[in-house]
């Protein structure tokens, strides 16, 4: 097949969830069809890691839109934020609406023919040539949330004018998810939970089926276990998404002074790339706390943890960091949100809690009796060799698409 991918930014760094499934997607789709990505770079991180796209796709083509300096862009988000007031789409949407993006696709559309369109996520929906489809291939939306839900947690629990704002941008998004995914000849969600969201609470016709999270057992396998004797726990993924932030700041404040109570010489170390000044300063609180950043390889992290916490209370899809650890040997404490999605059993696989006390009496349970901790981890690493392969979930992605190519 000849494949049109479309997303708002580069695979690259490999440091968020979305784009590292995607990554093990193409990669193996580009084995046996020839991949046009496009794409959509902001800065000289983002030019860099397009340099990367050989990996994935036969081809790519950038809309360059620069991004103002961190200062600047502080001041720019709000006065994009207030602009919004006035517009109909979501300020999460409307931020990568590029008129640039737009005009290549159009030039890409009519210099060649695809078999296929793919929109990876829905914010490229807005710059898409929607005029142009009736003409085209098949296009497809590749959902790896449902996006609107996020924001509908998101809303939960403010008030005032925080409140207002945030549940007029959920009413948005719901209009806009729904409205955007109706217009696409196929939808693919991550899990059977998004899928029955988009059939049953959105009332789509069009949902293809689900594509499975997949994890590399032997990568995460291939460093040796390491223990220290100071107890630690651990959280990783991207510091630059709100819904993870809200996670740490959350555990510290509520969690780990209950776990510091009775472990004093306790360790929380958090991993990920670009932590805001917020997440930075807990490194000097005082309170046994290690914010790493960007790290070239979170394995040594991993293997060296004695638990690894998912206090998620946002969020959607599916959580890649719970079965990379699992795939680790570490055991997992994730809230029933974190863990969403994904096929593990509560006192088997993970251990699942939402409330601080009973999060710190599963991190303590598993740092004073390591052999518990070893078993759940034993049966987790079980688990996670049973789902798919990243090469046989990128087979389910592709039976999907050539069934809808046969069909139109």
């Amino acid at each position: 097949m000849r494949i049109l991918w479309i997303k708002t930014s580069p695979l690259h760094p490999l440091t968020r969830g979305g784009d590292l499934r995607t990554f093990h997607l193409l990669r193996h789709l580009h084995q046996r069809h020839e991949v046009t990505f496009v794409g959509m770079t902001a800065d000289a991180g983002q030019v860099a890691g397009a340099l990367h796209s050989t990996e994935y796709s036969s081809q790519s083509f950038w809309a360059h839109e620069p991004k103002a300096s961190l200062q600047l862009a502080r001041w720019k988000f709000l006065a994009g934020a207030l602009a919004n007031v006035a517009s109909s789409l979501p300020y999460a949407v409307e931020r990568f609406r590029s008129s640039k993006l737009l005009n290549l696709l159009i030039a890409k559309l009519k210099e060649e023919r695809y078999d296929l369109l793919i929109s990876d996520f829905l914010f490229p929906s807005a710059s898409l040539p929607w005029m142009s489809k009736s003409l085209s291939c098949p296009w497809v939306l590749f959902q790896h949330n449902v996006e609107s839900m996020i924001w509908r947690r998101r809303a939960e629990g403010k008030v005032g004018l925080s409140a207002r704002y945030y549940q007029s941008q959920r009413d948005r998004m719901l209009f806009f998810e729904r409205h955007y995914s109706s217009r696409f000849d196929g939808v693919l969600a991550v899990s059977d939970e998004d899928a029955r969201i988009f059939k049953e609470e959105m009332n789509l016709s069009n949902v293809l089926g689900v594509v499975p999270t997949g994890v590399d057992l032997d990568y995460f396998q291939s460093l040796p276990r390491t223990h220290s004797p100071i107890p630690t726990v651990m959280f990783m993924g991207s510091m630059d998404w709100y819904a993870n932030v809200d996670g740490v700041n959350w555990f510290v404040e509520t969690v780990w002074p209950l776990v510091q109570r009775e472990m004093p010489q306790a360790m929380f170390v958090v991993v990920g790339r670009k932590p805001p000044a917020e997440i930075q300063a807990l490194a000097t609180s005082g309170r046994n706390i290690e914010v790493t950043g960007t790290v070239p390889d979170v394995r040594p992290y991993l293997r060296g943890a004695d638990v690894v916490v998912v206090p998620l209370r946002i969020g959607g899809g599916t959580r890649l960091k719970i079965y990379e650890a699992m795939a680790a040997e570490v055991p997992v404490v994730s809230t029933h949100i974190g863990a969403e999605g994904l096929d593990v059993k509560n006192g088997r696989h993970v251990l699942l809690a939402d409330t601080a006390e009973d999060t710190a009496a599963k991190v303590l349970q598993v740092l004073r009796t390591p052999a518990f901790g070893a078993e759940l981890a034993r049966h987790a690493l079980e688990e996670v060799a049973r789902p798919c392969s990243w090469a046989a979930a990128a087979q389910i992605f592709e039976d999907a698409c050539v069934s809808l190519i046969q069909k139109s």
